[in-house]
């Protein structure tokens, strides 16, 4: 072998094991702060006006959550959007959860589609009964016992973890207030219990 072509497979070599080890980092180990949120690190405080029902329907609410009004508990934040068909079909498990772990556990599902007024989100989607998806997806969510919450645009929660378009994401905030979890994909029930229940 001469030089040359010693020198050019030695570049390959050196340029698949630069390629390889960025798609790791960006695949794998970048992921922990993807979201903004940064993982092992207390999760920054903010408060959230939620959502009640009233008469089946959902119903801008004068109550509000605040995280660190629930330290002692291990808290599961969801940001998802109605577009998001992955976000809406994971919902139902947080509920789930929320059910199985109450008094242990937080859970607050979190939107914030600002280009709608508050309620007039809520009219438009969830309680449209001719919505698209409305009877597949959000027909059961009146009787759920988890907290809905949404943020505004001077109060954007999701600008405060750097959230984009990629949704859903799962934080999970351990009793202390450090982030334990995130996941920027959805999640089956089993995986969001096996989470939380490591933090118990």
């Amino acid at each position: 072998m001469n030089k040359n072509k010693a020198i050019q497979i030695g570049a390959v070599a050196l340029a698949s094991a630069v390629l390889c080890g960025a798609l790791v980092y960006y695949n794998f180990i970048d992921k922990e702060d993807a979201s903004g949120a940064i993982l092992y690190e207390e999760c920054p405080d903010f408060t959230l006006q939620t959502y009640a029902v009233e008469n089946g329907k959902f119903v801008v609410s004068d109550e509000e959550f605040t995280l660190s009004e629930h330290r002692g508990k291990v808290v599961v934040l969801n940001f998802w959007a109605d577009y998001c068909e992955p976000c809406r079909k994971e919902i139902p498990h947080f509920n789930e959860l929320y059910e199985a772990y109450e008094g242990e556990v937080e859970v607050v599902i979190i939107n914030g589609e600002t280009q709608v007024d508050a309620q007039g989100l809520l009219d438009k989607y969830i309680n449209n009964v001719e919505a698209k998806y409305y009877e597949e997806y959000y027909s059961k969510w009146p009787e759920f016992t988890c907290t809905f919450a949404r943020y505004e645009k001077d109060n954007d929660v999701k600008e405060l973890f750097e959230v984009g378009d990629a949704l859903p994401i799962t934080v999970i905030v351990d009793k202390e207030g450090v982030i334990k979890y995130i996941a920027e994909s959805s999640l089956s029930f089993t995986e969001l219990e096996e989470a939380v229940k490591k933090e118990l």
